[in-house]
């Protein structure tokens, strides 16, 4: 383990672990009456890169693609082709903005993967999700140490993924029952991979944990490429990178896609509901030329941030200063307003590191 900041002790994140299990209550209306989400980008922040010389320990901080939260103002992100991830604390504003980063400190793994997203484990000892797609494989990870604990069983027919288009996205369900990950871009049998004017379909999968029920596939469509002025010769793609479970089934999903030209990057946030989805676990291939079991998704945000948007997570509640608390009462959304946090990653590019913040709400449909 390499210190980029003051340590924190292991007893503060076994009760930050114990405090996101309290605090990411399901996203449900207090009534029958639907719910519409709505998200609103609250601005980002530069995180430090290299600092001194090469030589004092001090890695740059590259590479990261995947966020979630541990309760408070802590959090943790996965880096991409390492044997690493980074734990840091993150002040927020009354609307989600982010204000400040510090105690950044980097935690050596046991294994070395392309590591994609990220996802607590409760319970003790005080341990992450980590899904990579070299293998593919979501191992387990103690965030004291970085020791390895272990795999979750993954459906056979992601062994099929494309080169850098597997298992990109991650997310524990509030219950604590279910984990749901997704492949990036279409797995070979399933259909094409994302072009100009042409989306590609991938499974969003719900796997349980313990004994939390059988395996969960749905099929999704991500939107083509977003369209840009080109600028220079290069390749073109659009997946689906990063997940947020709400509880009951529902679910965030990022898109992002890129274009070698201007915006470079687009990031689209959809609202699912699986409730009612098809269970595509025993179909084998072809999704791409199935329309009629492809689950329906409401555009929620988009924007083109100039920035690759990689990871994103549920953060804490969120209160505006000289307002009431909104509460559990709150019309349609239980425990009021909540922090989106995203990162992004600049792996090969000349972008910063960044977190990102974004408002998420709900109001009642009329």
């Amino acid at each position: 383990m390499v210190a980029l900041g003051p340590r924190i002790a292991a007893l503060c994140f076994a009760a930050a672990f114990a405090a996101a299990a309290f605090t990411c209550e399901p996203l449900e209306a207090a009534d029958p009456a639907p719910v519409r989400l709505h998200v609103e980008h609250r601005g980002a922040l530069s995180l430090p890169e290299e600092r001194g010389r090469a030589s004092d320990g001090r890695p740059r901080l590259t590479g990261l693609s995947g966020i979630t939260w541990l309760g408070g103002d802590r959090y943790v992100a996965a880096i991409d082709n390492s044997a690493g991830m980074v734990r840091f604390r993150l002040e927020l504003a009354a609307d989600g903005t982010p204000r400040s980063c510090a105690e950044l400190e980097l935690i050596t793994l046991a294994e070395r993967h392309d590591f994609e997203d990220i996802a607590p484990r409760l319970g003790s000892p005080p341990a992450v999700f980590l899904c990579e797609e070299d293998t593919p494989a979501i191992r387990v990870f103690r965030l004291a140490d970085g020791v390895a604990e272990g795999t979750i069983p993954l459906p056979a027919v992601t062994r099929f993924r494309r080169a850098n288009r597997g298992l990109e996205a991650l997310a524990l369900d509030p219950d604590g029952k279910y984990l749901w990950t997704a492949n990036e871009e279409a797995l070979v049998p399933d259909g094409e991979a994302a072009s100009m004017g042409v989306g590609t379909v991938v499974r969003l999968m719900r796997l349980p944990l313990g004994a939390g029920g059988p395996p969960f596939q749905v099929a999704y469509r991500v939107d083509p490429p977003h369209d840009f002025v080109p600028v220079f010769p290069g390749p073109t793609f659009s997946g689906l990178v990063a997940l947020v479970a709400l509880g009951q089934g529902r679910l965030l999903a990022l898109e992002r896609s890129a274009g070698p030209g201007l915006p470079p990057f687009e990031s689209r946030l959809y609202a699912i509901d699986t409730t009612n989805a098809a269970d595509v676990s025993g179909i084998g291939g072809d999704l791409g030329r199935r329309g009629e079991i492809v689950i329906d998704k409401t555009l929620v945000w988009s924007g083109a941030l100039g920035l690759n948007l990689e990871g994103l997570c549920l953060g804490p509640r969120l209160q505006r200063a000289g307002l009431r608390d909104e509460g559990p009462q709150s019309p349609g959304l239980p425990g009021g307003r909540r922090a989106l946090v995203g990162i992004s990653d600049n792996g090969g590019l000349s972008t910063p590191t960044q977190v990102v913040g974004f408002e998420l709400s709900a109001v009642t449909s009329p």
